[in-house]
């Protein structure tokens, strides 16, 4: 990463380091509209006309209310373009909605890059609201046709150096364990973190800590462990599960180090 003056540079994309003070990347799985409790924004994957969708944007629109789409329609006189951001009111959700317009995968010929793009207009927006804790999905990656495996890692990358150098929290949600995975596999090598190898060489108090220190803890855990990972075996559990089973049972079970190995020992092949 190149630094020059006040402004820091990744890829061509432009962040601004508004002080000191670092924020950090967290992962969540579960809920998109559950998770953004206690944030001051979410993220709207929105489609040109601001209108009532599919997918994320179906469930903010029917979340944040109809007030939502009339307001859209009132104030906003023209379609959205490409990689464009705007902010509303969130209505009924009682926080900002950031509406970002995705390119289409399959009518780019950098695909990636230009969905970096609207990645970057985002996050300026971010800045200059002054939004310290924000929800947000992955932009593009359902019917617009990105692989979530081609964009965790450039996206992992530049969330990652954002937070690092503005006092911001992104919270990027998946709603499946598996989806998440995939970002999740990213930010432990972005970040130089082997989870079998650093929690083997900690005892249980330590290892709570570890999680906490890595962002690596999920919020509303006892559902959470009851969604995903409840009744099932080890075997069948992917790594997003095995670190809410890990911290479940931090959280709530009087367990030794030897009770745990096991799980934490599962932990170590990041390509099963």
């Amino acid at each position: 990463m190149r630094v020059m003056s006040n402004h820091y540079f990744f890829c061509g994309i432009m962040l601004y380091k508004s002080g000191d003070s670092m924020g950090k990347l967290y992962l969540l799985t579960g809920d998109y509209i559950l998770n953004s409790k206690g944030k001051d924004a979410i993220v709207n994957a929105t489609n040109k006309y601001m209108a009532y969708g599919s997918g994320i944007c179906g469930v903010i629109y029917q979340n944040a209310g109809h007030s939502l789409e009339e307001y859209c329609h009132n104030t906003f006189p023209t379609d959205m373009v490409n990689n464009e951001v705007r902010i509303t009111p969130g209505f009924n959700l009682n926080m900002d909605i950031i509406h970002v317009l995705a390119p289409k995968a399959y009518e780019e010929s950098n695909p990636i890059e230009e969905l970096l793009k609207g990645y970057k207009n985002m996050l300026d927006e971010i800045l200059k609201h002054n939004y310290k804790n924000v929800l947000l999905c992955s932009l593009g990656t359902g019917i617009h046709g990105y692989k979530h495996e081609d964009v965790a890692r450039p996206l992992i990358f530049l969330l990652n150096n954002f937070c690092k150098i503005n006092d911001v929290n992104l919270y990027l949600n998946n709603i499946y364990p598996l989806y998440k995975d995939i970002y999740l596999k990213e930010y432990l090598n972005i970040n130089a973190l082997n989870l079998k190898n650093d929690l083997s060489k900690l005892d249980i108090s330590s290892m709570k800590q570890y999680l906490i220190d890595n962002s690596l803890r999920e919020n509303d855990i006892k559902n959470k462990y009851k969604e995903f990972v409840k009744d099932k075996e080890l075997e069948d559990l992917c790594l997003t599960e095995k670190l809410i089973c890990l911290q479940y049972t931090l959280d709530n079970f009087d367990v030794n180090k030897d009770q745990i190995m096991i799980l934490v020992e599962s932990m170590g092949d990041l390509d099963e």
